[in-house]
């Protein structure tokens, strides 16, 4: 009878064992349905509110800010060029594109954009300096970049300088020189061209002064040596010089 008993006991607690692996089982099966349940509402709610977020989020620009000097280059212009693009919202706002049309403006050096949340655009731009005309309806900068402006007309006052487009840089680099050169005596260049046959020439007040093609820093000091020692108690008198020698000048002299 004892054996008996033990055995019953046995399978007493082998059935409790059952039992709650049975419960355990189900009891993580139905944690992991409420999870799934859960993640199934939030993606939901995510799903349905994600439009209205969005449009919260991504707001249509209503401030743009512009810096610049603003000295040659119009304010209204700089607008005009931005406006196409502003029908984009915040996030859908193409700068590439913006920055490109920017540069493309005349006085237009260089151009930065900045997005600023929620609503607002900021754009920064360097604005080109002319230093000089180029040949007709153009100007230069001092870096020798050649631009054409809506007009030149206020830009009469400035120095006239020509030659070939590809060499606008050697020119203005020449122009640099000589104007440093002259300074000093209190003249200033009023022309410079750079001719076809690489041949240079420039105009001081009245006067054309020819250099040619070779020795142009030795014709220049030889010219300003010239001018302190013989030109300048006459220099109203003098039409042109011409330094194309080796070792002196000829100078024309006004027929009146």
């Amino acid at each position: 009878m004892g054996s008996v008993q033990i055995r019953r006991r046995r399978q007493s607690s082998s059935s409790f064992g059952r039992a709650q692996a049975y419960l355990s089982t189900h009891s993580r099966t139905g944690w992991q349905i409420v999870r799934v349940m859960i993640g199934v509402a939030f993606l939901g709610a995510v799903l349905w509110g994600w439009p209205s977020l969005m449009n919260w989020l991504n707001r249509p620009i209503s401030r743009v800010e512009i810096h610049a000097g603003f000295e040659s280059l119009k304010q209204v212009k700089v607008e005009a060029e931005l406006e196409p693009f502003l029908v984009n919202r915040f996030f859908h706002l193409d700068l590439k594109a913006m920055r490109q049309a920017l540069l493309q403006m005349p006085w237009v050096h260089e151009a930065s954009l900045r997005r600023r949340w929620p609503d607002r655009l900021e754009v920064s731009l360097q604005e080109r300096q002319a230093v000089a005309r180029w040949k007709q309806g153009k100007l230069i900068t001092g870096e020798g970049v050649v631009f054409a402006p809506a007009s030149v007309d206020e830009f009469e006052l400035l120095p006239l300088l020509s030659g070939s487009d590809d060499e606008a840089l050697k020119v203005m680099q020449q122009y640099l020189s000589i104007s440093q050169l002259l300074r000093p005596m209190g003249l200033s260049v009023s022309e410079l061209q750079l001719g076809s046959a690489g041949s240079w020439r420039f105009r001081v007040d009245h006067v054309v002064v020819y250099l040619g093609r070779d020795r142009r820093m030795e014709r220049l000091q030889r010219f300003v040596r010239l001018y302190h020692a013989r030109l300048d108690s006459r220099w109203s008198e003098v039409e042109r010089v011409d330094m194309r020698y080796l070792n002196g000048a000829s100078v024309a002299w006004r027929q009146n």
